[in-house]
């Protein structure tokens, strides 16, 4: 019989439609069909050598080998390991002495408000051919330290109150650049998604006494049975109420309710992990398009007691359609707990190589 299931985190209900539940390995994509890229694209503007067609960058980690780049790229001398820039068609702008103050009406039928923000592209990798599962742990670890760095980096615009940082993985994911990259965007309002995680989390401190996240982190490690990976400081696991398939939450095990106020080098501790959890969707699903995103508290907070950032990652494998637009409600066709074993590798957990 199919099972209603509600997120603790937003309150959302989901139908696990267990009568019309696929066995995990059948999401699987074939891999076949996926053109090989090569390591350079002449017109690719991510690509170095191409940096004169992109904005100038505003963070850049410069290349630590230049002689092993020189290598594989004969035909250009660049010396950088990651750029963020700005997107050079942006969602939203920042002009000097534009007023950001968001309309509070809810009277007004027809609000509207100039597009102030920020909106950039984290090229994770000169090579166009590698995509996150395929970085090392030190690039990887690189990636998820501008994240931090450009998220401190424009809170100090007062304006800005929330940073969005998201990743889509292939076309069919919402990528329309094949060169590996993230995007970043600084809006000038909480996202009402964001909203509803605060209210409900706060609700729950003021109840209990303790943070939600932390509450779910608990259970899940009591059962077990929908964890995939972890180690001594991030725990990867597929949510009681997952939404879509293979929906996984990377969780920091140590309450922090953002990257500001995250401690300095949570970066190493995450990278193994994140890459690992990456090379097993890859794997067992034929690399499949995907989307991630991190939620976290609004920008210039203190450490709130009651809110915990993590990493969601959501598999494109199944269509969101009328049903899902209609009522906000979605079906998951896969089990959670299925799911969750199917990218399990217990063999490799007990040699002991994520425990770090």
């Amino acid at each position: 019989m199919p099972m209603l299931r509600q997120d603790p985190l937003t309150g959302e209900w989901v139908i696990i439609a267990t009568e019309r539940a696929r066995r995990p390995e059948t999401f699987a994509h074939k891999k076949e069909e996926r053109k090989t890229l090569p390591p350079r694209v002449d017109n690719c503007p991510f690509c170095p050598g191409n940096e004169h067609l992109t904005p100038p960058e505003v963070l850049i980690y410069r290349q630590r080998n230049a002689g092993k780049a020189e290598k594989e790229f004969p035909q250009d001398n660049f010396d950088w390991s990651l750029r963020v820039i700005p997107n050079k068609f942006p969602a939203l702008e920042r002009e000097q002495g534009a007023s950001v103050a968001m309309p509070s009406s809810r009277c007004e039928l027809f609000q509207s408000h100039p597009g102030y923000g920020v909106h950039e592209v984290i090229i994770e990798t000169p090579r166009h051919n590698r995509h996150m599962a395929d970085l090392d742990e030190n690039e990887l670890e690189m990636v998820l330290r501008s994240f931090q760095e450009r998220t401190v980096s424009l809170a100090q615009d007062e304006q800005l109150r929330y940073v969005q940082i998201f990743r889509n993985h292939r076309r069919e994911a919402g990528a329309s650049i094949e060169h590996p990259h993230c995007q970043l965007l600084a809006l000038p309002y909480i996202p009402p998604l964001l909203e509803k995680e605060y209210t409900r989390s706060h609700d729950f401190y003021l109840e209990e006494g303790r943070c939600l996240l932390c509450s779910l982190i608990e259970k899940e490690e009591e059962s077990g049975e929908r964890i995939i990976l972890q180690n001594d400081s991030f725990i990867a696991y597929i949510p009681f109420a997952a939404s879509l398939p293979f929906t996984t939450w990377v969780v920091p095990r140590e309450h922090y309710s953002s990257l500001e106020v995250s401690p300095k080098g949570w970066e190493k501790k995450l990278a193994p992990l994140l890459k690992e959890f990456l090379r097993r969707l890859s794997d067992k699903l034929e690399d499949p398009p995907y989307n991630f995103f991190l939620h976290t508290a609004p920008l210039r907070t203190s450490m709130l007691p009651y809110y915990h950032w993590h990493l969601e990652i959501i598999p494109k494998l199944t269509i969101v359609a009328g049903w899902e637009m209609a009522t906000g409600t979605f079906i998951n066709v896969s089990n959670p707990e299925e799911a969750a074993n199917f990218l399990k590798m217990p063999e490799r957990e007990k040699a002991g190589i994520l425990k770090q």
